[in-house]
């Protein structure tokens, strides 16, 4: 769980989640976020709209050679 302050966004969850588990932040600007019933919801929304978001990681990119 994580709390957020009065005015955060969506992104500043996603960011605090991610520095709380060691996470890459740099990533957060590349998720596709999600609201509880599955609509894709904006990183710049605000976060007190939503009591649960889940996001996708984007797949690694796998160089060839």
């Amino acid at each position: 769980m994580i709390d957020v302050f009065e005015g955060a966004q969506v992104r500043h969850a996603i960011l605090s989640y991610f520095a709380l588990k060691g996470m890459d932040v740099q990533q957060v600007e590349s998720l596709v976020v999600f609201d509880r019933w599955g609509h894709e919801i904006d990183l710049g929304a605000p976060a007190s709209q939503f009591d649960v978001v889940k996001f996708k990681l984007p797949k690694p990119v796998i160089a060839k050679s």
